[in-house]
Order: C-alpha cells, then sequence, then structure tokens
C-alpha cells in the first residue's frame, strides 16, 4: 500500500469534509437562497417546492443544492435531459455564462484583421463562444469529464431555442446571427456562401463568376439548452489567402490543404479548436510562420492563462539562461527579461506552425443576382512534410510552416516543478496539459472564486523571486490555498467538476455567514 498517497487522501477528505462549531453559519434556509442563486443566477421563486421541504425540515439546504445542480445534466447527444424545465436552463446557461468569462476574446469582430466587409458571413457559421461551450459540456453532459476540454477530437455546437415573444417583439422573419446587423435579409438567411475559384482571377460579378457555391448550416441562436459534439463534415472546395492584398488563391500555394473538412479540429480539445485559434491567433491572413517573429503567440499565452492560470514571465532566470543568444536578428532572444516569456510560449506556439487564416473568396461580390453570397474568415493547414527538431530557433527558417509541428511546453508549474515536456502537435501539447496539476488548480480557483468572492493566488511559491508575496500572505490565505489545492486534487482524480462543485457548497467556506469562520 502507497502510505503516503493515502496520508494525502484523508487530508483533502478532512479538508473538504470537516465540520466547524466555531463562526457564524447560514441557516437551512439561507443556504438554499444562497447556493439557488451561485446555481441559476436568479431568487429563489415564492413557493419553491424544495424551499418549502427545507423550511419544514424535511430535506437538507446542502441535499436540495446537489440535486438542483444535477438538474442541468445533458445527454451525451447533447440537450439537456430535463429540456423543458426552467431551472435546468437557467443552470446551463449560467454556468456556460461563467465559463465564457475565462477567455479574453468572445466575439468574432476581436479576431485580428476581421473585415466585416468581406468577411462578413463569419459569424453565420462559428460559435466565438465554443470555447465556454466546450467547458459547460464537460461539465454538465453524461460521462464526460473535464479532461475532455483538452482531449476531444470533436468540436461542439450549441443547441438553442429562440424565444419567440422576443423575436416577435423585434419583427425578426429570419434565423440567422447577422440579424442584429442587416435585419430582415431573406437572401443572407440562405446562408450561401462563395468560395476561390480554381481557375483565372476573381470575377466580381455573381452570375459569370467562376467562385464555387456551397450552403453552409447556420450556428443556432436563442437559449441554449443542449451542447453537442460536431460530428458532422463539410469539403471546403477552395480558400484566398491574402484578400485586398496580391490574391493568392489556396489551391497555388505549395503544401497548403486548400481543400478540407471545415469542421474539423487540429485536435487538443479547445485548443485546437478553428473559432478558438481565429479569436486568438493574433495575425492576419494569409501569414505563414517562420520560427521566430512570425508565430502564433497570443494563442500560446491564451492558452497558459485560460487553462493553466499561468500569467507570464511562467520561469525562473536560472531555467532560461541557456537560451539568451546575444546576437539575433530576433530582438527578443537578446534579453533575458523577454527570454523569460518567450521560452514558454514560442516553442508551445510551434506546435501550431502549420495553421493559416484564409478568406473563403477574396472578396465579395458588387453584381449579379447572388450579390447575397457570403464570404468568411477560414482556418486551414499547411502539410507538415519537411522534418523538423525540437530547436528553439534565433534565426527566421525557410519552410518552417510546412515542417513537423515539433513544440515544448516548458514552464515552472505553480508547485515549483519545472515541466519540460516535447509535444508533436496540438492534439498532444493539449494531452499533456491536461496531465499537468496546474490545469485542475486553475479550475479549483476559478470556481471556488465563484462560489465564495475569494481570491487565492496560486504561483511558484519556491521561486526565490516571490518570496516577497508568499511573506504577504495571510494565515488565512494559506489555509485557502491549501483548500483550493485539495480541490484541484480531487478534481484530478475524479475528472468531476460537479463533484467538485458538490465538495464546495459542502465546505466551511460556503456554510458560514461571510465565507469565513
Amino acid at each position: 500500500m502507497n502510505v503516503s498517497k493515502y496520508v494525502v487522501t484523508i487530508g483533502i477528505y478532512l479538508l473538504l469534509g470537516v465540520s466547524f462549531a466555531s463562526g457564524q453559519s447560514l441557516s437551512e434556509v439561507a443556504f438554499f437562497n444562497r447556493c439557488y442563486s451561485h446555481l441559476t443566477g436568479k431568487p429563489v421563486p415564492l413557493g419553491h417546492p424544495a424551499m418549502a421541504q427545507v423550511r419544514a425540515g424535511k430535506i437538507k439546504a446542502l441535499d436540495a443544492c446537489k440535486a438542483l445542480l444535477d438538474k442541468a445534466e445533458l445527454d451525451p447527444s447533447g440537450p439537456l435531459i430535463l429540456r423543458t424545465d426552467a431551472e435546468a436552463k437557467a443552470i446551463l446557461n449560467n454556468f456556460y455564462n461563467f465559463h465564457r468569462t475565462w477567455f479574453p476574446t468572445n466575439n468574432v469582430e476581436q479576431i485580428q484583421d476581421y473585415n466585416d466587409e468581406i468577411s462578413r458571413g463569419t459569424v453565420d457559421i462559428y460559435d466565438s463562444t465554443e470555447p465556454g461551450l466546450a467547458i459547460t459540456r464537460a461539465v454538465f453532459a453524461r460521462g464526460a469529464s473535464y479532461s475532455d476540454v483538452l482531449n476531444l477530437s470533436y468540436g461542439v455546437r450549441a443547441q438553442r431555442e429562440e424565444n419567440l415573444s422576443v423575436r416577435n417583439q423585434y419583427g425578426f422573419q429570419v434565423n440567422f446571427p447577422g440579424r442584429r446587423d442587416y435585419g430582415n435579409n431573406f437572401g443572407l438567411n440562405e446562408n450561401l456562401y462563395h468560395f476561390r475559384a480554381l481557375s483565372g482571377g476573381f470575377n466580381g460579378n455573381s452570375d459569370t463568376t467562376n467562385s464555387i457555391f456551397l450552403n453552409i448550416p447556420k450556428i443556432e441562436i436563442g437559449e441554449l439548452v443542449g451542447i453537442r459534439l460536431t460530428t458532422e463534415s463539410l469539403l471546403v472546395p477552395n480558400v484566398s489567402l491574402q484578400p485586398l492584398g496580391p490574391d493568392r488563391a489556396g489551391n497555388t500555394q505549395q503544401g497548403l490543404n486548400y481543400s478540407y473538412d471545415f469542421y474539423k479540429t487540429y485536435g487538443g480539445g479547445v485548443i485546437g479548436s478553428p473559432i478558438y485559434f481565429l479569436l486568438n491567433y493574433g495575425h492576419g491572413r494569409g501569414l505563414e510562420a517562420n520560427g521566430t517573429t512570425k508565430l502564433p503567440r497570443r494563442w500560446s499565452q491564451t492558452n497558459m492563462s485560460a487553462f493553466l492560470c499561468s500569467e507570464l514571465p511562467a520561469l525562473r532566470e536560472s531555467d532560461i539562461k541557456k537560451f539568451i543568444v546575444g546576437n539575433s536578428s530576433a530582438p527578443f532572444r537578446n534579453s533575458g527579461s523577454c527570454v523569460m516569456c518567450h521560452a514558454t510560449i514560442d516553442p508551445m506556439a510551434y506546435t501550431a506552425r502549420n495553421l493559416v487564416m484564409g478568406n473563403s473568396d477574396y472578396t465579395e461580390f458588387s453584381a449579379g443576382s447572388r450579390t447575397h453570397a457570403k464570404n468568411a474568415l477560414m482556418l486551414l493547414s499547411y502539410r507538415d512534410e519537411i522534418p523538423s527538431d525540437d530547436t528553439w530557433h534565433s534565426e527566421p527558417v525557410a519552410g518552417f510552416h510546412r515542417m513537423t509541428p515539433k513544440g515544448r511546453l516548458f514552464f515552472r508549474s505553480m508547485t515549483g516543478e519545472l515541466v519540460d515536456r516535447p509535444v508533436h502537435g496540438i492534439a498532444q501539447l493539449g494531452a499533456v496539459m491536461s496531465q499537468t496539476t496546474d490545469f485542475y488548480y486553475c479550475a479549483a480557483k476559478r470556481y471556488f472564486e465563484y462560489f465564495t468572492g475569494i481570491q487565492v493566488p496560486l504561483y511558484d511559491r519556491q521561486n526565490p523571486a516571490n518570496a516577497h508575496l508568499n511573506r504577504a500572505l495571510s494565515a488565512e490565505a494559506i489555509e485557502d490555498r491549501k483548500f483550493v489545492e485539495a480541490l484541484g486534487e480531487g478534481l484530478r482524480t475524479s475528472n468531476s467538476v460537479r463533484e467538485m462543485l458538490k465538495q464546495i457548497m459542502s465546505s466551511k467556506y460556503y456554510r458560514s455567514v461571510n465565507y469565513r469562520e
């Protein structure tokens, strides 16, 4: 028997389940009021049957809260099991909105180089809240695990119900998301898209053009009532890589997968979904990675902050000395203060070196009977047909965007451990990230703060540079961190966020009037 593991496990359970006699505790009624608000985002309705039972002492408030949370369970195929239950929908939407706050970008207008005039169809086929949807599915879908967030090989799609009274109030007769800008445009509601012709230049007349036309299903609008896996496929025939500049038809670019499955992800769960990458890419259309100045660093930075709660720099000075070059044409390789950040985000970005953003066609049509056909941003990839090594390059590399996507997860964990793992591609990066302690501690920190309002700083306490932070910690703050770490260890074992939420509601913090003893 592993005695040390047994002792740690017992310690976790004591932290999560112990009762505290001191401090002012909530009454049963107040406890249910609190959890109902946190779970649904609404006050308890008058005459609520569970509240009546709590008042009568027939059920414990904690048991009622746990049952309420489970109301939002999703069928594996996507929809709420209790689809018509107002509380189930409220809980699902409340957590969905909370999960969206984990990310710095949530709408297509935040995509670098997005232009509504030539990419107006983007909003109708990409759900910019897909990262939040993926986490929500991992929490509530029957049989799902938290690690799915960084391991699924499918995207996710929202199942929604439109409120007809609201629709009628605004007079909408169409259901494409862009109606907020274009109103009742029945042409745009057809959701017809045009793609770059395989031969010849761009022709702005939709009746005489060689552009290729396809209908793409619209994303759903309205209140969230389910989240399903994206299992369908749609073949993109061609793209244009550089709209409004020199036209570069996709099929003329060496090594480019110009015809590809629109719904395909690049592995790694959220971090490999096309919309997440577009939102966090940080570069314009047609840019090809070169190993130094041209890399998707913003994507790397978002990966670190959203899923590991790790802010840059995430390394110690002693970790990066060997990477300082001194005479590189990339200025950040010549300074230790710059390398402290780049040593983490650049090797991670190498795993996405093959990806490139384009447009479905060169620009919009200006004449003809199909000017309602739409253009949209596309995310595609180059074939990784040139061998690469594990080098972090200090000079640009020719053909870097067509090399095998070898990279590295390299940072200091909040436990002090140096995580230094070679990875091949985005799928393997997501898998390795999901194996770190930080992935689970980060989630525990976020949910604990949501339920209690208590912010728990998670950082490398063993780093000498953080000694001043350690000295500033109160005894209370140290205990808070221990509790969050215990929650994280429990999540790592169970892979169930709902079980962790029930542990938070069972804790001394949640029972206390001011979340303290």
